[in-house]
């Protein structure tokens, strides 16, 4: 029996651009601003505070009353909370948005050249209105419960049978509330930016003058004062395998073979609602003073303090709750299923090719017969009332067969010098979210043809080819050098394409089409292409070195992978890599362990990568993340048997020592060169965290 609590605080800056353009190419400049400089066109700043606390319980009952049957139960809770409070401050500064009938004006305009074009970097804004303060309360709740029971039986000293029943839920409840404050007329607002890494600095008047602020002003023209979002995800997976060896003592190449089927039922249902947060009947704008509030400090931008309150706080109070549901919104309630079954056979190898060299390894294969269905709504607007309703529901499904071959060879050439090579195919579904049978259809009412978007339920897995192989020479029980390199030819990949698309039995609402074809943009399976690379690591033990070195050593790996694959598919961006992958990554840690203490330091890092993200409203979006070089550090104490305290471990952790900043960068607008500029730009700080541990 087992237990473990966590309470970890957090806490985030972050300052971002929206974009960087250069209007004058699309016929907008703006007064003040130099001809043909690229200039930031809006930006936020966020201050959040986070608490994450994770409780676990878990349970083993183990059962042998014999050498031919062993039966092992276990049994796994885990409750996660996260509660987070955030201040924002965003404003938009391009030239198609005005207040009061005059746009935003450039004073003092200063230039940094950047790749030879100039870009705007210091001066003053002038009539600023679309400036808008968020006031967040944002919580989640996990639960997760885990069970299975697996079985051995063993007879006649050949055979072993193995049985594995499982079943797992997870169940997670999101919840946001955001309420809008604005000052009452434009603000003048004066910046200093950075082309590179660190925080760009700015200076907005009246932002520690409640009196100046008011609850109630639309100040970004959004159509309300605010929104809250409720989402939950229920997830749960069933599976049940049995497996049987069988030794072969009269082959001198096969050791034993097993066969075995895996049978594997999964389902997720997703379901969103959103709600707009307007002030009670219609009410005037209420000044900030007004209201219980405080104040939170951005001085990491140099704005000072900042209005601050607990919107939960207001929300019966002040404001009522309107349903203008998006399309967007109505799309994220939808279900998927997966049923798999896997055949498979595996024959284990161990025979001796020379005097000095032992080949061991497997040669298998496995049958995957997959059937998913996803049940979804159809989402359009209503042709009476312009409002986004379901007007239907679909279930579509798909099934198909993959045979998987494998094989692991390892070639001892003794002394410490081994060869390892592996070969296979392979499969992985594609995101379970991009499955859904959600869609939004409709019938232009003026060239009267139909168009939409939506999942793919007939999504069909990433399918790979790999071949891999190393050379490996261990020197002692600590120490090893090793030198891998692989290949990966993936046959498919899935990209989100437009297609012609049947329309038959969506509802027109009204609007007869001229045909029931029309455009519909999803993801599909389409061609894929290679990745490569290779990877260097190896481990030293002190003792290797000098006998007053023992417990010390050093662990280290680097690899370099790149991949012909175009996340955007045919006719994308030459420059957009796979998501999450960097080309370079490299890891170092530094240890010492002996006489019960333990001290790592490890340094990590990773080259730049197209990041894949959570963004507004739970969607996702892709941004070019900047290297980054985290260094984390751990000591722990482990009290012995001798002592008093003897079951009793303590350990300390801190993570991101040097405070690494999180950054990412976009390319430019409205210029023949391709140049990049800072977008995102976050600081979580150092996380210290202190546990302790018995057992008995």
């Amino acid at each position: 029996i087992g237990a473990a609590r966590m309470d970890s605080p957090f806490q985030e800056q972050q300052e971002k651009a929206w974009w960087w353009g250069n209007p004058d190419a699309w016929g907008a400049p703006q007064v003040g601003k130099p001809d043909n400089a690229v200039a930031r066109q809006a930006g936020e700043a966020a201050l959040k505070s986070r608490d994450l606390t994770r409780d676990g319980v878990m349970a083993v009952l183990e059962f042998k009353p014999s050498d031919s049957f062993h039966s092992l139960l276990d049994l796994y809770y885990s409750k996660f909370d996260q509660d987070e409070a955030e201040n924002s401050i965003m404003w938009n500064n391009d030239p198609w948005w005005s207040a009061n009938g005059c746009g935003v004006t450039y004073s003092n305009a200063g230039l940094t050249q950047v790749g030879g074009v100039p870009v705007v970097t210091s001066g003053t804004l002038h009539g600023v209105g679309a400036l808008n303060m968020l006031n967040e309360m944002n919580t989640r709740e996990d639960k997760l419960f885990s069970a299975g029971w697996a079985n051995t039986f063993q007879w006649g000293d050949i055979y072993t049978l193995k049985t594995d029943l499982s079943y797992s839920s997870a169940e997670s409840v999101r919840t946001t509330l955001e309420l809008q404050s604005a000052f009452a007329t434009p603000r003048d607002i004066d910046f200093n930016l950075t082309t590179g890494a660190g925080f760009n600095r700015f200076s907005i008047p009246g932002l520690d003058d409640p009196t100046q602020i008011y609850l109630g002003l639309d100040a970004m023209g959004w159509g309300r004062d605010g929104r809250t979002d409720l989402a939950t995800t229920e997830d749960t997976l069933k599976s049940g395998r049995i497996e049987l060896n069988r030794l072969v003592e009269s082959s001198d190449f096969l050791r034993s073979y097993d066969v075995g089927v895996n049978v594997t039922r999964r389902n997720k249902d997703w379901a969103y609602g959103a709600y707009y947060v307007d002030l009670k009947n219609g009410r005037a704008p209420v000044r900030l003073d007004n209201v219980p509030h405080g104040t939170a400090s951005m001085d990491f931008i140099g704005l000072g303090r900042v209005p601050s309150f607990n919107p939960m706080d207001l929300l019966a109070g002040y404001y009522d709750l309107r349903s203008e549901p998006s399309e967007n919104d109505l799309m994220k309630n939808y279900g998927v299923e997966e049923d798999i079954k896997t055949f498979y056979a595996k024959a284990n190898l161990d025979l001796d090719l020379t005097d000095k060299v032992r080949l061991r390894g497997n040669v298998g294969v496995q049958y995957v017969r997959s059937e998913q269905s996803s049940t979804g709504p159809t989402v359009a607007r209503d042709p009476v009332t312009n409002d986004w309703i379901i007007a239907g529901n679909q279930t579509i499904g798909a099934s198909y067969g993959d045979i998987l071959p494998s094989m692991n060879l390892a070639a001892d050439f003794g002394n410490g010098t081994m060869l390892r090579f592996a070969a296979g195919k392979a499969m992985m579904r594609g995101p379970i979210a991009q499955m859904g049978a959600y869609t939004t259809a409709a019938v232009d009412p003026t060239t009267r043809t139909w168009s939409g978007y939506g999942g793919n339920p007939r999504l069909e897995p990433y399918r790979a080819t790999a071949y891999d192989i190393s050379l490996e020479k261990y020197f002692g029980p600590t120490t090893y050098a090793a030198l891998a390199v692989f290949y990966k030819n993936l046959e498919s990949f899935i990209y989100t394409q437009n297609l012609p698309w049947d329309f038959t039995g969506y509802d027109d609402l009204g609007v007869t089409p001229i045909t029931n074809w029309g455009n519909f943009s999803r993801p599909v399976n389409g061609s894929g292409g290679y990745m490569r690379g290779a990877e260097l690591s190896g481990a030293i033990g002190g003792e290797m070195i000098h006998t007053s070195l023992e417990g010390f050593g050093l662990v280290l790996n680097a690899s370099y992978t790149e991949s012909s694959i175009d996340p955007d598919g045919p006719g994308g961006s030459d420059t957009d890599t796979l998501p999450g992958l960097s080309k370079v990554v490299a890891n170092a840690t530094i240890f010492y362990e002996n006489n019960g203490f333990s001290a790592r330091i490890s340094q990590r890092y990773r080259d730049e990568y197209r990041g894949e993200y959570s963004s507004l409203f739970g969607d996702r979006i892709y941004q070019n993340t900047m290297p980054e070089s985290t260094m984390d550090l751990q000591l722990g104490y482990d009290f012995s048997e001798s002592s008093s305290l003897a079951g009793l471990s303590l350990l300390v952790q801190v993570n991101n020592v040097t405070n690494e900043p999180y950054r990412t960068e976009v390319s430019a607008g409205g210029i023949a060169e391709t140049i990049y500029l800072p977008l995102e730009y976050k600081e979580y700080g150092r996380q210290f965290l202190i546990g302790a541990r018995y057992a008995f």
